[in-house]
């Protein structure tokens, strides 16, 4: 088992690897509701922030990788920016690249992780966009700490799959409470309606057939 502190991600040859990846993948410099990804995926699901950003998150890496063969899996912060600010901060990259067997324990302890003498620059604590991916581009997640949800694209092969984090409990954009966590945090009604419109118009698969 590595030590936690090699998990995260320090030259940056390996960053540049990476980041090509993650810019394959998504539009950086777009937002929920926006479509934040570039990769043309058919089936997206909605989960808590919260829930995400913890080993919480683990069952449903472990149910995709085993349909797609990926060993490992990247957990990135885009915001703050992981070179502007972490690298030049603190010499290292915020990012986590981590075996799918990892333990429930060891990835929470590596999200919260904290360079030395700045407690609150851990991943849990001072990240607002977030990302998992894994080398098969076959899923990625993004996560947006100030709407509090996060949004899974996937390649759908297998509906069993997806059943199965449904049952872990990721919703469709059509679910009921995903509009009310939405709701809870846009107060307006007419900001509200047009959040959830353009939601709508580019997440709205998934459903049952």
């Amino acid at each position: 088992m590595k030590r936690l502190e090699d998990l995260f991600i320090r030259s940056e040859k390996e960053f540049k690897f990476y980041q090509n990846l993650v810019d394959h993948v998504f539009d950086t410099n777009k937002e929920l509701p926006q479509q934040v990804f570039r990769k043309t995926f058919d089936c997206f699901l909605f989960q808590e922030f919260d829930w995400a950003l913890s080993n919480d998150i683990l069952p449903t890496i472990k149910e995709l990788s085993t349909v797609t063969q990926d060993r490992e899996f990247l957990t990135a912060v885009l915001q703050p920016d992981p070179t502007q600010y972490y690298l030049k901060e603190f010499g290292y990259f915020n990012w986590v690249k981590a075996s799918v067997n990892i333990s429930s324990e060891d990835y929470v302890n590596a999200l919260w992780m904290h360079p030395k003498g700045s407690i609150a620059d851990n991943i849990i604590t001072n990240s607002n966009i977030v990302v998992w991916l894994a080398h098969s581009l076959q899923w990625a997640i993004w996560a947006d700490r100030d709407m509090g949800i996060c949004v899974i694209g996937m390649i759908s092969t297998k509906d069993s799959v997806k059943n199965r984090l449904l049952k872990e409990g990721w919703k469709r954009m059509d679910h009921p409470v995903l509009a009310n966590w939405l709701e809870g945090l846009l107060k307006d009604q007419k900001t509200f309606n047009d959040y959830y419109t353009q939601m709508l118009s580019h997440y709205a698969s998934c459903y049952k057939r």
